[in-house]
């Protein structure tokens, strides 16, 4: 009875593949929501047909394999457009925390320092422009009353609200590099697991290829290069690596996996990892257990055991390398460099002037000995420098406080000194040039009485608060011919275009990666009203099977019992 166990047989056969079937389409269907899935089907053949006595009996079907929708050039396609959404985005993100560290809202569509962008950019909510300007306007005030302690003060307060702008911006933006390197040390951490994950991954499929399908594998293949890439850029291929087995007719494949142009992974094994380089703020490499950063490290990224040229094209490690090297520590450097120039330059004229009096004598001086004082309302240092009215300079010897009696020191001078003759302190810095950063000097932030207004000594003139006011229409030689205001605004209106610019690549950017992967989902997302017509179709099919098997099972039995 070869004609009805081959019938047998082929009903089997169908049953066993219209079983796998259902079960794929509910695979299928369990993944539904799985944005790493691609849908499968069953690969089905017909079987080889059997030899008989009147010729050859068909022997139904045969399950080939199993079938994966993806495409792998589309695939490799969303990994790199991903890596370079996760660069925009990851830029933006570190420039809108910069943008919230400068403490102001910065106007993104001018491109110039005029107009809107000027008293918008730096000038809304109290931001650099407007403590800068509001100085200088303070210096022409006292210009109108050189002798008003009122006024005075009110400059040493606005000079300490500028000061505090500069160094509290300074010390953000220091912060926010000290996190952005840490930031990278984290993210190779996250790199060098996902190449470990994808060796024992891409070992995974190799292997299983060879046996069946790796399907599933490859589905979480895909998935972690994606992840992948949004920290790095990354290539990679499965290549034959030997002779195809002559049972299956297939050759064992191996992943090769590259990033920044380096190879990690060769012929499915690792050979290569992202390392760390860290410098100390003076340039010197430096080693730090467990990579425990100090204030002022700057760290850097290379691979180890590679002879390639290492280089990041995109991806969220190279977002905060550049963001930080170029973007913030750019800004920092421009902010310190105006700041500095304030410094120099409001104290080259302030040493110029003279404070309101700050002695007056008690006898006459004849250029030699100790000055009899008989008032002293202010304390000395020494290396004070005393102008009085007749163009006479003492230069005070010793330490002094309010109330002392005499001065020890130099005079040079034509003439003599007569009693009841003043003077005044002379050639004292404004800002303090042993501090870092914008500090007003304590001296003058103690007293504003200090505050070189005039000149020669006269309570009265105003000479040098006026010549200290114009210096905000100063076009300053190290600052690109700009004013103060200028190279402010140019500074701010620049950062704000960059966060703009940005802002506009990553809508367009992430606008290309979901039409990509809409593309990709119409080919590998799994559609519920196709699987349930299959699970029908298939259903049907092995039910129609099982009454094949159990109809040619009793008619085996008749015959069986015929025979008998």
């Amino acid at each position: 009875m070869p004609g009805l166990t081959g019938t047998i047989n082929m009903a089997r056969n169908s049953l066993q593949a219209n079983q796998r079937a259902i079960e794929l389409a509910g695979h299928n269907l369990a993944n539904v929501s799985n944005p790493a899935y691609s849908r499968q089907r069953l690969n089905i053949e017909t079987a080889h047909g059997i030899p008989v006595e009147h010729g050859i009996q068909g022997a139904g079907v045969e399950v080939t394999g199993i079938d994966q929708f993806r495409d792998i050039l589309l695939d490799r396609q969303i990994a790199n457009e991903g890596s370079v959404l996760a660069y925009l985005e990851e830029k933006q993100k570190i420039l809108q925390f910069a943008q919230s560290m400068i403490g102001q809202d910065l106007d993104r569509t001018s491109s110039s320092p005029e107009g809107k962008a000027a008293s918008k950019g730096v000038s809304g909510q109290m931001g650099l422009g407007d403590n800068l300007s509001e100085f200088f306007n303070a210096l022409q005030a006292l210009s109108s009353n050189p002798s008003s302690q009122a006024y005075r003060q009110v400059v040493v307060f606005k000079a300490q609200n500028l000061s505090e702008k500069f160094n509290r911006i300074d010390f953000r933006l220091g912060e926010l590099l000290h996190d952005l390197n840490s930031e990278v040390v984290t993210m190779v951490d996250d790199v060098n697991n996902a190449i470990t994950f994808l060796e024992q991954i891409g070992h995974l499929i190799s292997s299983n290829k060879m046996l069946s399908n790796a399907n599933d594998y490859t589905d979480k293949f895909h998935s972690r290069v994606e992840d992948l890439s949004k920290f790095i850029d990354v290539q990679f291929e499965f290549k034959p690596v030997a002779n195809a087995d002559p049972a299956t007719g297939k050759a064992m494949e191996k992943l090769y996996l590259k990033i920044g142009g380096v190879e990690v992974i060769e012929a499915g094994d690792i050979v290569s990892r992202l390392a760390l380089v860290i410098k100390d703020d003076k340039g010197n490499k430096v080693t730090r257990k467990n990579n425990y950063l100090e204030r002022g490290d700057t760290v850097f990224v290379e691979t180890i055991k590679s002879a390639e040229q290492f280089q990041l094209i995109s991806g969220k490690i190279k977002a905060v390398i550049d963001s930080r090297d170029e973007s913030v520590r750019g800004f920092k450097t421009s902010m310190n460099l105006i700041s500095e120039k304030i410094k120099e330059r409001i104290n080259l004229e302030h040493a110029k002037g003279t404070s309101l009096p700050v002695l007056q004598l008690s006898s006459e001086y004849v250029g030699t000995g100790s000055l009899a004082i008989e008032k002293l309302s202010n304390d000395l240092k020494a290396g004070d420098r005393l102008l009085f009215g007749n163009g006479g300079v003492f230069t005070v010897a010793n330490d002094a406080a309010i109330g002392a009696q005499e001065l020890k020191g130099t005079f040079t001078g034509d003439s003599p000194l007569a009693k009841g003759d003043r003077a005044a302190l002379t050639s004292i810095d404004f800002f303090d040039i042993a501090a870092d950063g914008l500090n007003v000097n304590e001296r003058i932030s103690g007293n504003p009485a200090l505050l070189h207004a005039g000149m020669g000594g006269d309570a009265g003139n105003n000479e040098l608060a006026l010549s200290m006011a114009q210096i905000i229409d100063e076009r300053q030689e190290d600052l690109n011919g700009q004013t103060f205001n200028e190279a402010l605004n140019r500074g701010v209106i620049g950062f704000g275009q960059e966060l703009s610019s940005v802002e506009t690549q990553t809508l367009d950017q992430s606008t290309v990666l979901r039409m990509l992967q809409e593309h990709r989902t119409s080919i590998s997302g799994v559609s519920i009203d196709e699987e349930m017509a299959n699970l029908l179709v298939f259903q049907r099919a092995f039910q129609a099977n099982a009454k094949l098997i159990s109809l040619l099972d009793e008619l085996l039995a008749i015959s069986i019992n015929i025979i008998r």
